[in-house]
């Protein structure tokens, strides 16, 4: 994928409010950060932002193209 944008389109809406976007990768496209596919990325947009994670896992970290952070889940 050429832009987050553009990879935003080939995932699915899970769950989204003013704090932050979650969708799930549910076509095992590759994590830009490490190659591996990635379960579910998540876009911060506001600063700051808290996360509550419910189990460990792996995370990758890139930013926007307007610099909000996005997160890309590993289990």
């Amino acid at each position: 994928m050429d832009t987050p944008d553009e990879l935003v389109s080939y995932l699915t809406p899970r769950e989204k409010n003013e704090m932050m976007a979650t969708y799930q990768n549910t076509t095992a496209i590759a994590c830009p950060a490490c190659g591996d596919p990635f379960d579910y990325l998540i876009v911060c947009k506001q600063d700051p932002t808290s996360l509550s994670l419910s189990e460990v896992m792996d995370l990758c970290v890139s930013t926007s193209e307007d610099g909000n952070p996005l997160l890309y889940t590993h289990r």
